[in-house]
């Protein structure tokens, strides 16, 4: 499964050990961003717990997550919630459409309440969608956003979804013919035209938690947990 953390995924990584604010870099073991796990999960468990990750985020819709359900929701000593990002649940038509479908994303209703728990889970939080890219990727890129971290550095993050979900989007893509393989690739014009749109709605992050309703509270706690030293936390 190439470099995902977890044996029951293909696309899980952490957010940790990028370039951030003031100097520091985005700390290890507090968010990790992730495809849906499937089948057993029995050492996946293990893995997460081990390295403080007890909070598990499922972001997909409610008919995906029962048509394939999380097994990490069963495991013993985690705290699973669903949270129905029903936007980006299916790809635009178009490829030059991914950027306001992120948009769509970073507007869904269940937003605030994704923040809120990422911002108040008492250890380390796995998040994940389906296939780890969009919704995922739209809460990483927000995520590394606020801590500071460089453009450059939040596409590479999202990029490497193209090649950790090669398999499947090519099965995909077999099955559904009539479907632009562009707008299912991970592609770097996807998240800059994502980072531009958004700049240009919300400013920065501090004016998109605003603008969620969140209270300036969340955005601290979501600095603080996304921050350390660079030698350390």
């Amino acid at each position: 499964m190439g470099n995902s953390l977890l044996i029951s995924a293909c696309n899980c990584r952490d957010l940790g050990g990028h370039q951030g604010a003031d100097g520091r870099i985005t700390a290890y073991g507090r968010f990790w961003r992730s495809d849906a796990p499937r089948g057993n999960a029995d050492a996946d468990a293990e893995t997460l717990l081990r390295h403080g990750m007890d909070t598990v985020i499922d972001l997909r819709t409610a008919e995906e997550a029962e048509k394939s359900p999380d097994p990490l929701a069963v495991q013993e000593g985690f705290r699973y919630r669903l949270l129905s990002v029903d936007e980006g649940s299916a790809p635009p038509a178009r490829a030059e459409d991914v950027p306001d479908s992120y948009m769509a994303i970073a507007a869904a209703a269940v937003m605030p309440d994704v923040y809120r728990c990422l911002a108040e889970a008492p250890r380390g939080v796995l998040f994940h969608c389906t296939a780890g890219k969009d919704r995922s990727g739209v809460v990483s890129a927000v995520l590394l956003l606020h801590a500071g971290v460089g453009d450059g550095e939040i596409i590479a993050d999202y990029v490497l979804s193209r090649e950790n979900n090669r398999e499947r989007l090519e099965a995909f893509l077999a099955a559904h013919p009539e479907v632009d393989r562009n707008t299912v690739l991970a592609r770097e014009e996807s998240m800059e035209g994502f980072l531009r749109l958004f700049r240009e709605r919300y400013g920065g992050t501090d004016g998109y938690f605003r603008a969620l309703g969140l209270p300036e509270e969340t955005g601290r706690a979501l600095r603080r947990k996304l921050l350390c030293k660079e030698n350390g936390f």
